[in-house]
């Protein structure tokens, strides 16, 4: 349904580009948004070009609204002015931030900060379910706190309601972007990311990723799948440096499914962790590896690619400014805990030229395809 959207991004065929046209995320484009049968030489001199509204917004931006449009900034204390002054692509928002609000505050809230920014923004969370709640945690937006993948399977639940509910929650409080679901298969009960997973096996995995975002798209909800080329029983990199030693194959053999099953889903975002896999670059961790973002374009995806959290250890104790770095590396959008200083490094390395032009143009372009489909942008 929303499988053309991305493909966009890449492909511009001359094509009426309607509401219906760009609905889609992944995937080839479909037959019915083609203009069909022979076109004859005159029909093609006279055949009406519709401008791609992606382009057009993105033609309409300063580069200071472009760079801005790459951060995904922590929820700050004064997200009004700093919107107005930074144009970041959205901001994150945790339990505390939604702790004290009801639907009508944050509306409101959302409402102000959107108004201060040409290209309204995402406004995201984690609501993986489980332990991991921002919103349902508070009767003001939920009847109970989500419960997990796993809990709900292990309760004979249906996929598709779950994952409604998702909905029914972000959208009751305003989130229109969830940096969920967990695509991660743990090796064993006692790894750090197992009560976050399906705890299932590739195959079974992949194909409840796939229906959970197959519901989001049709919700209108942005998905971001977590957290490529996948954690396996690697430690928690909020706390420290991860260094996984698994082979390539054992990543292409497994791991992998779960994403591509959430690729051709229609996913219209992944996030990329902070471990660093040897399999494909010893040195740096996978966010900052410019061969794990080409390893996930090869497998099809067109999508957004966004870092985790760089304020985590596992950056941190690498890096005290990784910014340009992790944008160089692939990323579409950077997730980071200080906006203003995401910002004023890629503003100086795109002044210095180390960011050209078209590498930002490239990934603001995803970005506004992806909110526009969505509804976020008009």
């Amino acid at each position: 349904m929303k499988n053309s959207i991305l493909s966009v991004i890449l492909i511009l065929s001359i094509t009426f580009c309607s509401c219906s046209a760009i609905e889609e995320t992944a995937g080839t484009v479909p037959e019915s948004s083609m203009i069909s049968g022979t076109v004859t030489e005159t029909e093609a001199e006279t055949a009406v070009t519709v401008p791609d509204p992606s382009e057009t917004l993105l033609e309409s931006m300063s580069a200071e609204e472009k760079i801005g449009q790459v951060i995904l900034a922590r929820f700050p204390a004064e997200p009004v002015s700093d919107m107005e002054l930074y144009h970041f692509g959205g901001y994150t928002l945790y339990a505390k931030d939604i702790e004290g609000q009801t639907p009508d505050s944050l509306s409101e809230k959302f409402r102000e900060i959107s108004g201060k920014t040409v290209v309204p923004p995402f406004f995201a969370a984690d609501e993986e379910g489980g332990e991991i709640v921002r919103v349902s945690k508070y009767p003001a937006f939920a009847e109970a706190p989500l419960p997990s993948v796993q809990e709900m399977l292990s309760d004979g639940g249906d996929v598709e309601a779950w994952a409604n509910e998702m909905a029914d929650i972000l959208q009751n409080a305003g989130i229109n972007l969830n940096l969920a679901p967990v695509a991660d298969v743990a090796e064993s009960k006692g790894d750090y990311i197992y009560s976050r997973t399906c705890g299932l096996g590739y195959e079974e995995t992949g194909e409840i990723i796939g229906r959970i975002v197959s519901v989001l798209n049709e919700r209108n909800v942005v998905s971001c799948l977590k957290h490529f080329p996948g954690y396996g029983s690697n430690v928690d990199t909020h706390t420290g440096i991860a260094f996984d030693t698994r082979a390539r194959e054992s990543f292409e053999s497994g791991d992998f499914i779960t994403f591509i099953s959430g690729i051709e889903s229609g996913a219209p975002m992944i996030m990329v962790n902070h471990n660093i896999v040897a399999a494909y670059n010893e040195e740096i961790p996978a966010s900052l590896a410019p061969e794990v973002h080409t390893v996930l374009r090869e497998l099809g995806f067109n999508g957004i690619i966004i870092t985790d959290d760089l304020g985590m250890d596992a950056i941190s104790l690498y890096s005290d400014d990784p910014y340009a770095d992790a944008f160089l590396a692939g990323n579409d959008m950077l997730c980071v805990s200080d906006g203003a200083a995401c910002y004023n490094s890629l503003y100086a390395a795109y002044q210095s030229g180390e960011i050209s032009q078209k590498r930002l143009d490239e990934s603001v372009l995803r970005i506004l395809t992806v909110k526009i489909g969505y509804g976020i942008a008009d």
